[in-house]
């Protein structure tokens, strides 16, 4: 199981979580337990030996919870200081009273440890057989205390500070997640009906001007690129033998409105397990034909190249005088530009050049 699924498991199942807070704190007793058995001290021979390090760790149970599931969110996040240092203080006080008041009623209860005590420290012996507000005074003033006590804090809040801010990150990286997904579905909902308005104009015209094979021909491959869409739409990637299928389809889907020019397309793609989102070079040679002028000698050349983990595609169109909208390119590009963005970040250029009244644009992708 991955540290992901476990935490995720844990968070949805009270069980789990009071289970794991229980193992932990066991775990720390019994880890103060043989680390107290190991030493040289002598009051390891007394049931001291389990009597400190299980007083230790109830007091820093008590201590703990209220610290980080009470003061914690409800005064310091909320910058609450002053009922929050009233509070913390008062904790800190409560929890030094506890430990004089146990350690006065072990030394009291345990002969043996009395005894020990008598042997190794009658002056803290003495110090112990006073009252209880003596003993307390005694301790507040003891910068040892407040040393133990905050280092042994230190693992468990460590611990819950570290779950708590990778639970944050993961939470941060799923909504980044849905974010991305959202705004890649209301992209790719933008693009199918743009290029179903294009087709349907197309078949139109053809309608209008009786070519009824051709009209027939332009329904068959319009079917062909819708099933494609509703196929592949939500995948996050598709070989990119598919994508060549569906440019070379729209080629034909699209070349039967014009009249005078030549349209080229040629792959040299020497790495065939390539993958690459769908749709993706569809608006850049959607816009060439846009803007295409369809007179003699013209041409829309169409060059994609694969090395590699390399892809790159060259369109070039002429366009008249009054065609620089062709730069803009209109939706398409530009939510191409916002796919791009999401998919490849920093891993791409897309490049655009105007010569002569030649429109070419070169985008060029790094796969990982």
């Amino acid at each position: 199981m991955t540290l992901d699924a476990f935490i995720e498991k844990r968070n949805a199942s009270k069980a789990i979580r009071i289970g794991s807070h229980i193992l932990f704190w066991i775990i720390l007793f019994f880890s103060s337990y043989f680390l107290s058995k190991s030493s040289y001290d002598p009051y390891t021979a007394t049931p001291l030996g389990y009597l400190f390090p299980l007083r230790r760790t109830l007091e820093l149970i008590l201590f703990f919870y209220p610290l980080m599931y009470v003061l914690i969110p409800y005064f310091f996040e909320k910058k609450r200081w002053i009922p929050f240092f009233l509070y913390f203080t008062l904790l800190l006080y409560f929890i030094i009273l506890i430990e004089a008041v146990s350690e006065k009623l072990t030394f009291y209860y345990c002969d043996s440890c009395a005894a020990m005590a008598q042997e190794r420290d009658p002056d803290y012996l003495s110090v112990l057989q006073k009252s209880v507000l003596d003993n307390f005074l005694f301790k507040s003033s003891s910068i040892g205390l407040y040393f133990n006590l905050f280092s042994g804090l230190l693992l468990p809040i460590a611990i819950k500070s570290s779950l708590g801010y990778y639970q944050i990150h993961i939470k941060n990286l799923e909504l980044e997640k849905e974010k991305v997904q959202l705004e890649l579905s209301f992209l790719k909902a933008q693009v199918n009906p743009h290029f179903l308005f294009n087709t349907l104009n197309n078949l139109y015209g053809l309608i209008l001007h009786d070519r009824p094979d051709a009209s027939t021909e332009t329904v068959t491959r319009l079917s062909d690129y819708l099933r494609y869409s509703l196929d592949n739409a939500n995948k996050k990637s598709i070989p990119l033998s598919d994508e060549i299928a569906l440019i070379r389809n729209y080629i034909e889907l699209e070349s039967l409105r014009l009249n005078h020019t030549k349209v080229s397309f040629t792959t040299n793609v020497d790495n065939t397990k390539a993958s690459l989102p769908p749709l993706l070079f569809i608006p850049i040679i959607e816009n060439a034909f846009k803007y295409n002028v369809d007179k003699k000698d013209t041409e829309i050349r169409i060059d994609l190249s694969v090395n590699s983990n390399t892809v790159q595609l060259e369109v070039e169109n002429a366009f008249g005088d009054n065609g620089t909208k062709n730069a803009s390119g209109g939706l398409g590009l530009s939510n191409l530009k916002k796919r791009l963005d999401l998919y490849f970040s920093e891993n791409y250029t897309y490049d655009i050049d105007i010569d002569n009244l030649v429109y070419k644009v070169s985008l060029k992708l790094i796969l990982k």
